[in-house]
Parts: C-alpha cells; structure tokens; sequence
C-alpha cells in the first residue's frame, strides 16, 4: 500500500528551455518503488520567454501562474496546492538529478519531525578533510564561498551544522507549513525554514545528491544580494518567535 505522497513543487522563472526536459525526468521516476505517490506543481513566477506556452502543452501536472513574487513565495503559493504529506522543493533548471529522490526520501520512511537536505559536497567530504576543498568544477567560488559563510553563521547561530544550506533539494513535512506562516518571499525563504525548523527541534538530515553547476549565461538566478539576504534573515529569525 502506497502511504506516502509526495508533492513536487518546483517554482520557475524563464526556464523555457530546461521545464520540459526536467518534467520528463520527473515522470520516468518510480517512486512506488518505496511506496510513495507523487504530484508535480509548477508555479510560474511571472516568466516573461516562453516557458508559459510549454507548461500548456505538458499533461500530468499543475500549473499555477503568478506575477513575478519571487521563488520564496512561490513556493508558498505551491504549497497551498499540495495534497502530499511531503513536500519536495525542485529548481527549475537541470543542476539537480530527480534520481537523488529516492535518497531524499528514504528517511521519512522511518523517522518524523523532520527535513531532509539534499548535500552537494559530502561525498567530496568524505575524502577531503578540509573546510575549503571541496567545490564542483564549474561551481562559481562566489556562491561556493557564501555556503560556508552561511555554514559557520547557522552553526553559531542555531548551534546545527548543515553544510549546504544553499541547496537546492530540500524536503520537508507538509504540517511544518500548518503550522508556520512564512513570511520572507525570495531565496531567503529557505533560511527562514531553516532557522523556524530547529528552533521547533526538527531534525535536519543531509543525505548525499549529485550537482551539475550552471553559468549565469545559462540561466543562474541568485546574487551577491541574495546571500546578503540570507545573512539577514538567519541574523533575524535566531530571535524572534516562531
């Protein structure tokens, strides 16, 4: 008996040319292998190319369209779609393999009340020992640089050290949302979610994904401002009440 669905929420922004492609990696993927539903939700964050017209032509999924939001917001909106017990978050892009799924999920098989973060760097970890030897080919030093901003900062902060923060493969229950308004709306969000988990004693798990990093010339949306963002908001949420 299949007990656990899955929502798939995958928030987008100009990704005309990599949503089809994405969506059909989703669907070949057999997640009743260990026993789950699963159901795709795209949510347009007001993409201005041709993504909109693709999305039509696609079955199997659902569409929501938004004016420009943010990626935190849609998230948000996604959410409030979502008749899964989980919730998959998905980039709209193809730096993440739906193939890691399987790993993400795994541990709600066994465990509650809590997160499971998809971590880019740990199997370079487990033959690097040191803090700043451990980034992807093709992984832009700026972005690499702020994680471990952000690492030691959460670690100081919230006394939990997650190495990959910035990841883009997070699962969490969906009752964490019942429960929780959220109130940032762009790629801060994630640290809001982060900071509000621990400070209501959810476990963060980090199990191992692969990364294929892209350019900006590609389509790579998060700033410098972005991660100044983040800093804030993990500086914010360390005090205020959930």
């Amino acid at each position: 008996m299949l007990k656990n669905k899955v929502s798939i929420i995958i928030p987008i922004y100009n990704e005309s040319r990599y949503i089809k492609d994405l969506i059909i990696k989703i669907k070949s993927i057999k997640l009743s292998k260990i026993s789950f539903k699963k159901e795709i939700i795209i949510i347009n964050d007001g993409s201005t190319d041709q993504t909109k017209e693709i999305l039509k032509k696609i079955k199997g999924i659902v569409v929501l369209n938004q004016k420009n939001l943010g990626k935190g917001r849609a998230v948000q909106n996604g959410i409030k779609k979502a008749k899964g017990n989980l919730i998959l978050v998905q980039d709209g892009d193809l730096e993440y393999d739906p193939n890691d799924y399987f790993k993400l999920l795994k541990p709600f098989a066994t465990k509650k009340h809590i997160s499971v973060f998809g971590n880019r760097y740990y199997l370079k970890k487990r033959f690097n020992k040191k803090f700043f030897n451990d980034k992807y080919p093709g992984q832009k030093f700026g972005p690499y640089l702020m994680n471990k901003i952000l690492q030691l900062l959460f670690l100081t902060l919230y006394k939990k050290n997650i190495s990959d923060l910035l990841t883009g493969y997070k699962v969490y229950e969906r009752d964490f949302f019942k429960k929780n308004k959220i109130q940032t709306n762009g790629f801060e969000t994630d640290h809001e979610i982060s900071a509000k988990l621990i400070k209501q004693n959810y476990s963060i798990i980090e199990v191992p994904i692969s990364y294929n990093p892209r350019s900006y010339q590609d389509g790579k949306k998060i700033k410098l401002t972005d991660g100044f963002k983040a800093i804030l908001t993990l500086l914010k949420f360390v005090w205020k009440q959930y």
